[in-house]
């Protein structure tokens, strides 16, 4: 071996990493299986599997292996793995190591390009369906400014004009309280049940409380679906982070239905 990049010691065992990505623990070569289940579980890290293009980064994570295996050899030579202290250690994290192996063992069939495409399909169907709202509102501190609004608009007053003198929303007072289409998720959950409650031309009789004040608001328009959904190839990665994360949840909801857990 040449050009020997680091040489570590940890308690008395030699750690070293050669070009050929070779890790030695007091000369002995740690098991390529170990290495490369280390590197697996790197790349499951999207962050992490980006910087293993990186010389510097990949090397410092050989060094971690290395080290990692020279703690377990002096531990190992200390008889740690017999001590009560090591057992006790082993009883805490055990929860997390069974969570992880049953895990694997429920994710071990592979995503299909046929299901996420299929994910793809009906994700797709279901924005051409969802409903869109186009909403203006005006935005106040208080409900007594708010009922004067409201009186206002009752007598005929233009609500954009109104937006535009009275809303603290900044957002949209200049355009006269329009918010333009959304399909009300990125609103607070009061606004959003609101706008559901009008049809179109209609605003609130009674304003809104809110953690930003008090709205009047107002349903212009509505329609279906929305903005031209996103080719494939450009969500087909997010498709499939969303299935493996509905198969997690569905892991742990069939743990929890299994067992009766209770805080008492």
């Amino acid at each position: 071996m040449k050009n020997f990049l680091r040489i570590l010691m940890v308690s008395g065992a030699f750690v070293t990493v050669a070009h050929a990505e070779t890790v030695f623990v007091d000369g002995k070569p740690v098991s390529p299986a170990v290495i490369d289940q280390a590197m697996a579980q790197l790349k499951k890290n999207p962050m992490a599997a980006q910087q293993l293009s990186n010389p510097q980064f990949k090397q410092e994570m050989l060094n971690s292996i290395g080290m990692q295996q020279a703690i377990l050899a002096d531990g190992n030579a200390q008889g740690l793995d017999k001590s009560a202290a090591y057992q006790a250690k082993l009883n805490e994290i055990k929860p997390m190591i069974y969570a992880q192996i049953l895990q694997e063992k429920a994710n071990a069939q592979p995503i299909t390009d046929a299901q996420i495409k299929a994910k793809y399909d009906q994700m797709k169907a279901d924005a051409a369906k969802q409903q869109q709202y186009d909403v203006s509102h005006i935005l106040v501190k208080d409900q007594k400014t708010a009922n004067d609004i409201e009186a206002q608009l009752k007598k005929g007053a233009k609500f954009a004009d109104l937006a535009k003198k009275y809303s603290i929303d900044p957002g949209s007072k200049a355009n006269g309280g329009e918010l333009g289409w959304s399909d009300g998720s990125n609103y607070v959950p009061e606004f959003t049940a609101a706008i559901k409650t009008l049809k179109k031309g209609q605003y609130t009789t009674t304003p809104v409380k809110s953690q930003f004040g008090f709205h009047i608001i107002k349903l212009n328009d509505t329609k279906s679906g929305g903005a031209t959904f996103p080719a494939y190839d450009k969500m087909k990665d997010q498709i499939k982070q969303q299935i493996q994360m509905e198969r997690t949840k569905a892991f742990f909801d069939g743990i929890k239905a299994k067992h009766k857990v209770e805080v008492k």
